[in-house]
């Protein structure tokens, strides 16, 4: 009998024939390169979102798509830190300067009539294609990841695009920090 124990939870092979020790040991070593990538792939690719995270982000992405669609400055200023990363707020070369922070202020009030304009904006909202990636140390958040194109939508061979929408978590909520487009 070969048993193969893991975190989760411990399997038990029964051997009936003398060849089953190679074929239980294949398969064991087999299990083991499973496991292995599913976890190496889980944590490379951020998809690591807890589902009560998970909840917590749509009903914040829901509550801002709201807030902007109604211009619901107050809504929008509660939910957001207290400053903004947009990368499709500045069309600024010269990235000394942070072109892509805003204070929340300068961003509710010069940004969101122009984001609440944007067909990219317009395709988030429409879109029923979400992925939620759970970032790295440098920014500690989720961003939410909205489908506005699909893969050869906008010609053959185009990769695709997503409108981001990037959460941070301060104390228990997660708050809005910021907007991207990729590619």
């Amino acid at each position: 009998m070969a048993q193969f124990r893991c975190k989760l939870n411990t399997f038990t092979v029964q051997s009936r024939t003398p060849l089953s020790r190679a074929v239980v040991s294949n398969m064991k070593n087999t299990l083991i390169l499973i496991i292995t990538l599913f976890y190496c792939s889980t944590f490379i690719f951020g998809q690591s979102v807890s589902s009560s995270d998970s909840l917590k982000i749509i009903r914040a992405n829901e509550l801002l798509f709201s807030a902007i669609e109604n211009n619901d400055f107050e809504t929008i200023k509660a939910l957001s830190t207290d400053k903004i990363y947009c990368m499709i707020c500045s069309n600024s070369t010269d990235f000394s300067q942070s072109p892509f922070m805003f204070e929340k202020i300068d961003f509710i009030k010069n940004h969101i009539p122009t984001i609440k304009e944007n067909p990219l904006f317009h395709r988030a909202i429409q879109s029923t294609e979400l992925l939620l990636i759970n970032e790295d140390e440098h920014r500690k958040g989720i961003t939410a990841l909205w489908t506005i194109y699909k893969k050869n939508e906008l010609s053959p061979g185009h990769e695709g695009g997503q409108f981001g929408v990037f959460f941070r978590k301060v104390n228990g909520e997660f708050k809005f920090a910021g907007l991207e487009t990729i590619p």
